[in-house]
This record gives structure tokens, sequence and C-alpha cells, in this order.
């Protein structure tokens, strides 16, 4: 995916293509996790969230969403309130410096993608970028 990018093949020839190979999408994969999805093909939205993914380089990722509380109805606060889960700016991010597990891509390809997302304007799969995200210098939580 990432050699394809770098490339000049756009998310979507990337997305078409790996549903044309039969290769599952993530949400076909994990059917429990995700029911509310059809898992029938790729999507351009997912090949962009493994594209900023840095996991992808041998690092722990941490932090990357949050869950907020909502009221269900703002007229009514005693109806209760509903966990809604929401991505965090890319620059609260915790990565790891250590690699923890084999990286699939190194840094240099990582980082010539994220220029390239940047330069098309949605970097981040659709995150602020504010700047890069934090290191841990620990492996472990």
């Amino acid at each position: 995916m990432f050699a394809e990018f770098l490339a000049g093949i756009g998310l979507f020839a990337i997305a078409e293509g790996l549903t044309a190979n039969h290769v599952p999408c993530p949400s076909a994969h994990d059917r429990a996790r995700n029911r509310h999805r059809s898992g029938i093909a790729w999507s351009k939205s997912a090949v962009r969230v493994i594209l900023t993914n840095p996991r992808y380089t041998g690092r722990q990722v941490w932090n990357k969403q949050r869950n907020d509380e909502v009221l269900l109805d703002v007229d009514d606060v005693a109806m209760g309130h509903t966990g809604v889960m929401r991505w965090n700016a890319r620059a609260k991010w915790m990565v790891s410096k250590d690699i923890t597990h084999e990286p699939l891509i190194d840094d240099a390809t990582f980082e010539q993608a994220q220029a390239i997302l940047q330069r098309r304007g949605r970097g981040t799969g659709g995150q602020t970028s504010d700047s890069a995200p934090a290191t841990r210098t620990s492996s472990g939580a």
C-alpha cells in the first residue's frame, strides 16, 4: 500500500485494487468489532488511516482516541449520557521512540507518505495535525 501510494497511485485507486484483488477490508477481517459496517469493500478512508498510522514503523501508539460523554437530550439531563469515541489531535498521540514490534515499513517511507498527504491537505485522516505526535522513551505503558 505504501509503495503504491509513493508511486503516485491515489487512495481511491489503491482501495479499488485491494477490493478487486479480494483482499479483505479491515471491517471484513474482524466482523465482531465491525457489525455496523458492510465489510464489502475497501474505502479510501481506510487506506488513509493505514497510511497515517505510525504503528507500521514498528512503534507503539497510544492516545489516538478518547471517549467523550455526550448528553442524550440537552433539554432533559435526567435522560443521561452516552459515550462517543472521538479522534485526538495528532499532537496528542503518544508514539514510542523504541521499536516494539517488527516494522512493516521504514521511517523514511512513512515520512514520505505523510509529506504527500500533507500536500494534499488531509494528512491525518480528518484529525488536525497541529504538530508531530509526542514520543515516549519506553515501550511500556
